[in-house]
């Protein structure tokens, strides 16, 4: 039997913050955990789509697959973001693959309930607007950088993003996923992200060890 989730691991969402605690504990009892292994898919493309989830710990790939079979990331999904809202609104069916990059504890909550829930409150529905408007502003602003940014200032603005610790050389950040990953991710072929890793440390902006990235110089990347 699948445990139901406390209300403290998800109350903290700005979809269900301003909530009272009896809407809480009804999404809480329509609601499981969702434990995944590197690898395990979630859903397929076209699956019917009866949950939508937070992840609590790990990471979840969003992509699409090509006629050819040729994979291309949509987003990744960390630490208390939540996915797939819009699949109520969306014809029921879900419109990319989610797959488990790393070990990976969700929870889902329960679509056609929350849809029911929506129908008699207006907070729940402007929580959710709230919701899927941050994450179109989000895209928008991702697919403007995917456009008129070339692939070095895609990269410099995705290491900058990315959480670091200081050291006595410089900002060092650990690779959340494949250098391949990232390649599908900045919409750049996986050669050309590396001659660009290249050329950032042939000009002394980056060092790279792995999926060890050392930033040198942050602030003449920034003026990438």
């Amino acid at each position: 039997m699948k445990k139901t989730p406390e209300i403290s691991s998800f109350r903290l969402s700005p979809l269900f913050r301003e909530l009272d605690r009896d809407l809480l504990a009804q999404i809480a009892q329509h609601a499981t955990w969702r434990e995944l292994d590197a690898g395990d898919q979630l859903f397929a493309k076209g699956e019917v789509g009866k949950h939508f989830f937070l992840v609590k710990t790990g990471l979840i790939k969003l992509f699409l697959l090509s006629e050819d079979g040729q994979e291309h990331i949509m987003e990744i999904v960390g630490r208390e973001q939540l996915f797939a809202e819009a699949v109520m609104f969306m014809g029921d069916r879900y419109p990319v693959y989610a797959t488990a990059l790393e070990s990976s504890r969700l929870i889902a909550f329960d679509a056609p309930f929350f849809v029911t829930l929506l129908r008699a409150n207006p907070d729940l529905c402007l929580g959710l607007l709230a919701s899927l408007s941050r994450q179109m502003h989000a895209l928008v602003t991702e697919i403007d950088g995917l456009t008129m940014q070339s692939g070095a200032r895609r990269l410099a603005r995705y290491l900058l993003a990315q959480p670091a610790h200081k050291t006595a050389t410089g900002r060092v950040i650990a690779l959340p996923i494949a250098k391949h990953a990232i390649a599908s991710l900045l919409d750049i072929r996986p050669e050309t992200l590396s001659r660009i890793f290249t050329r950032l440390a042939d000009d002394g902006l980056i060092a790279v060890d792995a999926d060890r990235i050392t930033l040198l110089q942050p602030a003449l990347l920034k003026q990438i």
